[in-house]
C-alpha cells in the first residue's frame, strides 16, 4: 500500500527521553522516506527553563535563547551522523496553536512525542493530526500490538496501515463483544425493579452474539492475524484496560471519530492514561 505519511515531526516539550524520540523518528523517516522535523515548545508555566537555555542578556527576565536550544537539539541528533539535519523550530508556549498554525496537511503528517498528562488530552481533543505517543517502551521495535476493532471500515484502514508500517510486528485484534441492551425488551419485576430478559431476547442476543463473531473471525481471516473476541461483562473501557495489561502488549493503537463512542476522544483518553503501552492514535481524515 502506499505510505499514508509524508512527515514525521517529532514534538518536545523539554528532554525527556528524547534519545528515544529522535531514534524512533530518524528511523521512521529512513524506512518510509518521509520529511523529518524538530519542533520544540517551551511551556514556561510548567517547565523549568535550564540556565543554558537562558538569553545571556536577558537572564533576569528568563528569556530562552532559541539558537542555545537548536543547538543542544543538534547535538543529540548529531549521533546518528544523518546525511541531512532536520528542521529545528523552537517557540514558548500554547504547543496546540504551534501545532495548528505550523501544520497544515494533518492527514499525512505523524507526530511523535513523549505522554504528557497535561498536553497529551489536548493535543487528542483539539488538534486533527495523527500521533504515535510514547509512554514506557524504550526499544525501537514492537513485538506485539494491540489494535482494538469495532468491525468497521475504519478499523479495517488502521489495521492495514499498522501492518504497513509495523510489518514485523505481531498483530492482535481485540473486539468487546457487548450485551446491548437496546436491543431487548426491557421489562420491570415491580417487586424489585430490575430489567428481566425473556426467553426471546436471550435468543436474538445469541444470534446477534453468532452473527458477530462470525464477523470477527473473517477480519482475522482477510488479515492474517489472531484475536480475541472478548464478552465482556463491565465497562468498555475497564474490559478493554483490564485485557491489555494483562497481557503485556507494546503498543495499542486506536481510531479517533468524534461522533462515535468506540472511537471517542473521552475513551482513547480513558485508555491512555490507564495502559502502560506506547500509542498509534490515527485521527479521522477530512472529507
Amino acid at each position: 500500500m502506499k505510505h499514508p505519511y509524508n512527515r514525521v515531526v517529532v514534538l518536545l516539550n523539554d528532554f525527556e527521553k528524547i534519545n528515544t524520540l529522535l531514534e524512533r523518528a530518524i528511523h521512521f523517516s529512513k524506512e518510509h522516506k518521509t520529511i523529518l522535523e524538530i519542533l520544540y515548545v517551551h511551556e514556561e508555566a510548567l517547565f523549568d527553563i535550564p540556565d543554558y537555555f537562558l538569553s545571556n542578556e536577558k537572564i533576569d527576565e528568563s528569556i530562552i535563547d532559541a539558537k542555545k536550544i537548536k543547538e543542544k537539539i543538534q547535538n543529540y541528533l548529531d549521533v546518528f551522523h544523518l546525511k541531512k539535519s532536520p528542521a529545528i523550530l523552537v517557540y514558548i508556549d500554547d504547543t496546540v496553536h504551534r501545532l495548528l498554525t505550523h501544520l497544515t496537511d494533518a492527514t499525512h503528517t505523524l507526530i511523535l512525542s513523549n505522554y504528557n498528562e497535561k498536553f497529551t488530552p489536548k493535543l487528542i481533543e483539539k488538534t486533527p493530526y495523527n500521533y504515535w505517543i510514547i509512554k514506557n517502551n524504550t526499544s525501537t521495535i514492537y513485538n506485539t500490538l494491540v489494535c482494538p476493532t469495532d468491525l468497521s471500515d475504519n478499523s479495517k484502514k488502521i489495521i492495514k496501515i499498522s501492518q504497513h508500517i509495523f510489518n514485523t510486528t505481531k498483530i492482535h485484534l481485540l473486539y468487546d463483544y457487548r450485551y446491548i441492551l437496546d436491543t431487548l425488551t426491557i421489562r420491570s419485576d415491580y417487586m424489585n425493579v430490575t430489567p428481566i430478559a425473556i426467553d426471546t431476547d436471550i435468543e436474538i442476543n445469541e444470534n446477534r452474539r453468532i452473527k458477530e463473531k462470525k464477523h470477527f473471525d473473517k477480519h482475522k481471516k482477510v488479515f492474517n492475524v489472531e484475536g480475541t473476541f472478548l464478552e465482556g461483562n463491565g465497562l468498555l473501557g475497564d474490559d478493554l484496560v483490564n485485557y491489555i495489561n494483562d497481557n503485556n502488549f507494546n503498543i495499542t493503537v486506536l481510531y479517533r471519530k468524534d461522533e462515535e463512542l468506540f472511537s471517542s476522544p473521552s475513551l482513547i483518553l480513558m485508555l491512555i492514561s490507564h495502559l502502560s503501552t506506547d500509542f498509534l492514535i490515527f485521527q479521522e481524515e477530512e472529507g
